[in-house]
């Protein structure tokens, strides 16, 4: 293995540990019941907050829907939140340089492996849950499993089992402190008037839990 490679390598680990660092306390944190006005109305006020554009009613809607998804795919809402942030800053019609579409800039390859519409809101959000959720089970035996996974939506699972941990491309590690940051801030500042008290598990078996939720073939890096 050559010195360049090698040092890729332990950059790439040492980024992992470091990013970990800025996830929450509560890294298996609460799952917000999806059909709960209060929680729905919380989370369309941060949406409108971080998209000024959206009408109330589409910042509800997408509030709705983002629970949905969240709880169907058992992923804390938050972090949902804070991914589809940093991709598209909630501007459902986003379109990255590379054909990465919508809210959580599927590409058409993905969107099409988990048979959704990336143009439709809702499927988007959908779709986005889903692949994150295979992600966080792929990873569910590391202890940066979060970091890991969102390096994984960036520049693809490829990039990160070929350097043992996050990329060490600039883009990338940069996206990974971003949702780390913004999940952060969520989980510390969204008060919720209603939260079930369990925390979200982590199947013991995620090959057995996750197959439904298994990343298709790598998403690219945009």
């Amino acid at each position: 293995m050559s010195m360049q490679k090698t040092g890729a390598l332990a950059s790439a680990a040492l980024f992992t540990v470091l990013a970990f660092s800025l996830a929450p306390d509560r890294a298996a944190a609460a799952i917000t019941p999806p059909g709960d006005p209060g929680n729905i109305g919380a989370y369309a006020r941060v949406l409108r907050k971080i998209n000024p554009r959206l009408q109330s009613w589409q910042s509800t809607d997408l509030a709705h829907h983002v629970l949905i998804s969240a709880a169907r795919w058992n992923v804390d809402a938050n972090l949902l939140v804070a991914l589809v942030t940093v991709e598209s800053r909630w501007r459902p019609s986003a379109r990255s340089r590379v054909g990465a579409l919508g809210l959580g800039q599927l590409m058409p390859g993905t969107a099409h492996a988990l048979r959704v519409n990336p143009r439709v809101a809702d499927q988007n959000l959908a779709g986005c849950a889903q692949y994150l959720s295979g992600l966080i089970s792929k990873y569910v035996n590391h202890p940066n499993r979060f970091a890991l996974a969102f390096a994984a939506y960036n520049a693809g699972p490829k990039a990160v089992s070929r350097y043992h941990g996050i990329p060490p491309f600039s883009e990338t590690q940069h996206y990974v402190v971003r949702v780390m940051r913004m999940w952060g801030h969520l989980t510390r500042t969204l008060r919720l008037p209603l939260l079930r008290p369990e925390p979200l598990e982590i199947p013991a078996n995620p090959s057995a839990a996750a197959e439904a939720a298994a990343p298709p073939a790598d998403q690219p890096q945009r």
